[in-house]
């Protein structure tokens, strides 16, 4: 008798188990921010290249997701990494940020948010709330505050608008080392 109670307790739990499964499971609710989007594609692990007039690559954009709109040439994007390259391909500058706008006809990007900007072959690097970066006239500038490290001398400044070479720097408001150029 014991046996045949414990095998009626487990046969009622188990039908129980299965009771509670068969109904139907809850739908997944997308939250606010992504059903108030009104982008008309959105792409996520975005992976996108950039060329020079020549057909050469030349950069690379990555973003955890993008926004495209079809009245815009403009991607809006989140978690943005981008790197420049030599037309050998060696790496010249490297950028992270918060978010990102990148101008598919003019390929020029606009990097906001906690910006970081890296140029590993002479142990540069450039931080900022924005950057902005133009391909075509190789060119890297930022209209906010920003912080210039070259080989331990620290230099901060209200504004700064660079080449990609380093050889024609100029700061707003130098605060730090006045020595930007040197290697």
């Amino acid at each position: 008798m014991r046996t045949r109670a414990g095998l009626l307790g487990y046969a009622s739990a188990a039908a129980l188990a299965l009771g509670a499964c068969g109904g139907e499971p809850p739908t997944t609710v997308a939250g606010d921010q992504l059903l108030e989007m009104t982008a008309d594609l959105v792409s996520y692990d975005m992976d996108t290249y950039f060329t020079n007039a020549q057909g050469i690559r030349t950069g690379r954009i990555q973003a955890d997701s993008a926004y495209f709109f079809q009245d815009s040439t403009v991607v809006h994007m989140q978690g943005v990494e981008m790197t420049v390259s030599t037309e050998t391909g060696q790496v010249r500058a490297t950028v992270t940020a918060d978010r990102g706008r990148y101008d598919e006809r003019t390929q020029r990007m606009h990097a906001m948010g906690n910006v970081v900007l890296v140029m590993p072959s002479d142990d540069r690097q450039v931080e900022s709330g924005e950057l902005y970066y133009d391909p075509v006239t190789e060119e890297i500038w930022s209209d906010s505050a920003s912080t210039y490290h070259n080989q331990g001398r620290v230099t901060s400044g209200t504004c700064f608008k660079s080449n990609m070479d380093f050889t024609s720097f100029s700061v707003c408001n130098i605060r730090g080392s006045a020595d930007i150029a040197g290697p």
